[in-house]
């Protein structure tokens, strides 16, 4: 990213950046250099001037005009959906960008260099796209792309993304980059006060619509048929989100449409998936690994999308009390009783229903990593391993990271992730990182593992006969 700021903050000036690793010569530098300053020699540089910095450009995405322009939203995952329909709610046009697809792939790489996130390329991709549809009106469009801090990049997209939408003549299209730190609510409810509440309706209901459908789809007499009512349930959650309309209802019909499923007897091991939210919910960025598990013979348990942002009311409380900042404390206290008041009202309706229902606080996530993270260290690091741990005891037979190529949290996840398997006497776990391009063992590594995870399953069913 920040090769990328400084290219663009030289403007026309020449310039020399060196890569260097363990295996540079002394020449192959000395060269560049010495060809370099004959460039200098030769190089006008009369009247040019370094680029305006990046964060003075963008159009200001604001309370004037967010009635007049249509949200573009990534399509993270179907909660993506639930944010859209909140949005429109609140009186602010918004879409879900297509779906992406090795186009979307291949248009994100031709803007940008390759070395930044695989989310970031298919986002790139995903906005490019948009712009360059037919009836594309830059003056009556925004980008929804959230920014934030600490030991990830994720931050750096909307940054990314300015410039390429610059570079494509769209100046005057503003990114919407609430930043989630304790002003998070603050910069939300720029689209209308009551924003977060129906936007947090909306992701527990989807999350719970998405346990309805791992649970049940393994299981399946009928090929698709978990499939179609996912997806009709998924259209009147939008529908309830959009109108206001009560969700209890809808969340009882939910039960209900997957209790009428027929379903197979047998037990399957149970796997967890865990890693960075992007890649673990997008299924075309994982290439489908949790079909793949299905396939296999396994049952997923995904860490949900509503973990996050729990974490986030966690951390922007503490974050906001160092600062003494009283009233961002207050709001973040307000939003995270009404967010786990929601919450609780949402799951008690498939009491008895869903096994993988209850999720822990998250003062015990992050007490279950301790052994490996200090919660000081904020970011999706802690959470995955103190998911994995969690997930263990409770019942799981494996644990699945799946992760971007690279992604600085993943990396230290797959590395701690040994230590977490060998306290627990050779747990089975499996890191998957993706970049968008097919990995030629990746089928025999997911089929070793999912074999590790029945074996670890029939031993446990062995040793609870036996102590019967």
């Amino acid at each position: 990213f920040l090769v990328r700021y400084f290219r663009d903050a030289m403007g026309d000036k020449p310039y020399l950046q060196l890569e260097v690793d363990e295996h540079s010569a002394d020449a192959g530098a000395i060269t560049r250099c010495e060809a370099f300053l004959d460039s200098l020699e030769n190089a006008d540089i009369t009247g040019l001037h370094p680029a305006d910095p990046v964060k003075t450009r963008a159009a200001k995405y604001d309370s004037a005009n967010s009635r007049t322009r249509k949200i573009y939203i990534p399509r993270m995952c179907d909660h993506s959906f639930a944010l859209a329909a909140a949005f429109r709610r609140h009186g602010a046009d918004a879409e879900v960008m297509p779906c992406a697809d090795r186009d979307t792939i291949a248009l994100g790489r031709k803007l940008t260099s390759g070395k930044e996130c695989y989310p970031c390329t298919i986002t790139t991709g995903e906005m490019a796209r948009v712009c360059m549809a037919h009836g594309f009106d830059p003056s009556r469009a925004a980008f929804f792309m959230p920014s934030g801090a600490g030991p990830c990049r994720f931050g750096q997209y909307n940054m990314l993304h300015r410039l390429v939408l610059d570079d494509m003549g769209c100046r005057e299209v503003p990114i919407y980059a609430p930043n989630q730190d304790d002003g998070l609510y603050h910069d939300l409810g720029v689209v209308g006060g009551s924003f977060v509440r129906t936007v947090w309706e909306g992701v527990v209901a989807v999350d719970l619509l998405t346990k309805c459908l791992h649970e049940t789809r393994p299981y399946e007499k009928d090929g698709g048929t978990a499939d179609a009512a996912y997806g009709k349930m998924l259209a009147e959650v939008v529908r309830a989100v959009e109108s206001g309309g009560l969700m209890k209802p809808v969340l009882q019909g939910m039960r209900e449409e997957f209790a009428a499923i027929a379903r197979t007897d047998g037990q399957k091991p149970l796997i967890g998936v865990v890693g960075e939210i992007y890649v673990r919910g997008n299924q075309f960025s994982n290439e489908n690994a949790i079909r793949k598990v299905e396939a296999l013979g396994g049952v997923v348990w995904l860490a949900p999308f509503g973990e996050w942002i729990f974490y986030q009311n966690y951390t922007n409380l503490d974050n906001a009390r160092q600062k003494g900042r009283l009233g961002e404390y207050f709001n973040c206290l307000t939003a995270s009783f009404v967010q786990k008041r929601i919450d609780h009202a949402y799951a008690s309706v498939f009491e008895g229903f869903l096994k993988t229902l209850h999720e822990p606080e998250i003062k015990h996530t992050l007490k279950l990593a301790r052994p490996y993270l200090r919660d000081t260290f904020q970011g999706e690091a802690i959470l995955s391993i103190g998911k994995s741990v969690d997930l263990a005891h409770r019942g799981v037979c494996g644990v699945l990271n799946l992760m971007p190529f690279n992604c600085m949290p993943g990396t230290i996840v797959t590395a701690l992730l040994k230590k977490f398997s060998d306290d627990l006497g050779g747990f089975p776990y499996l890191s998957m990182q993706y970049d968008g391009n097919e990995q030629a063992n990746a089928a025999t590594r997911m089929e070793a593992f999912i074999h590790q995870a029945k074996q670890r399953l029939e031993e446990g069913n062995s040793a609870a006969r036996k102590a019967a």
